[in-house]
């Protein structure tokens, strides 16, 4: 299993390589950099053979609704559980953070995508149009998080 940890500086060339493989919308590293100050301890990493595997970014909307802004793992370790990590951990960090709900994009066309969060209890809320430059629209997702026991 690969090890997951905060993003930092250094990961930045692997993660913007990872999100020209496997998203369709290109990035700059500016944007990286500033969801990581805005929102430091939620943009992590996937540590693999000493390389970036893969990664996860988002934020807290409210103080009970979290947003995952980009997942993606390197095509060379896909279908090897470490999505899943990604998610599991960022997951337990914005739930002690008190988010009870997770919201998300993705694009329809992408179906490994949305049957991976299928699988993992988010639930189709809707239809964003033209939400991704291309004018692709995105299907809105949302995932209710377990109430915290003994609170």
């Amino acid at each position: 299993m690969p090890v997951i940890r905060p993003f930092r500086v250094t990961d930045i060339e692997q993660v913007i390589y990872i999100s020209n493989m496997s998203l369709k919308e290109n990035y700059d590293a500016e944007l990286f950099f500033n969801i990581s100050e805005s929102w430091n301890g939620t943009f992590l990493v996937a540590v693999s053979d000493n390389m970036v595997s893969g990664f996860i970014n988002g934020l807290m909307e409210s103080d009970c609704i979290s947003r995952i802004l980009m997942l993606a793992v390197h095509p060379d370790y896909r279908f090897q559980g470490i999505g899943e990590a990604l998610l599991k951990n960022f997951t337990a960090i914005i739930s002690s953070w008190g988010a009870k709900k997770i919201l998300l994009e993705v694009r329809p066309s992408n179906l490994t995508a949305v049957g991976f969060y299928r699988k993992r209890g988010f639930k189709t809320i809707g239809i964003v149009k033209n939400f991704y430059s291309d004018g692709e629209n995105g299907i809105k997702m949302i995932k209710s998080l377990p109430d915290k026991k003994g609170e």
